[in-house]
């Protein structure tokens, strides 16, 4: 085999992994907004500790996540999909949420970049992530 023939051909998987990868993030989404400094508005003016409804949360998600978390998504391999229905998202989410500990629930982890293959979709700290976190300590409401 020749040199170069062997670069392609290590070359082209490498090369599909990372689109994948790269598909199943938002890079268009520019930069985190930053934190609210009172920890109370955003620079919107939205009130982040309101009570928080599902309704929010599942917005949120379906906006950035349903894309490659639906059947046939980037990522319908996980178990985590979404299909636009509220009582089947809140199904799914409930499964990745913790109200006992809800800092530390899977679905903050993952949306924060960790252990997602899809990179980071919100920070920690962003209006977003915030939203997810403040619907979590109340107890995940229907």
């Amino acid at each position: 085999m020749t040199s170069s023939r062997a670069l392609w051909v290590i070359s082209l998987p490498l090369a599909l992994a990372l689109a994948l990868v790269a598909g199943c993030a938002d890079f268009e989404r520019g930069p985190a907004a930053p934190a609210a400094p009172d920890g109370g508005v955003s620079e919107g003016g939205a009130n982040l500790d309101a009570a928080v409804s599902f309704a929010a949360v599942e917005a949120i998600l379906v906006g950035s996540c349903q894309r490659c978390h639906s059947p046939g998504g980037e990522a319908s391999d996980t178990t985590f999909l979404l299909a636009g229905d509220p009582a089947a998202d809140l199904t799914a989410v409930v499964r990745f949420i913790d109200v006992g500990a809800p800092a530390s629930s899977r679905l903050l982890a993952k949306m924060s970049g960790n252990g997602h293959g899809g990179g980071t979709v919100f920070a920690a700290g962003t209006p977003e992530y915030r939203t997810v976190l403040s619907w979590i300590q109340e107890g995940a409401p229907p």
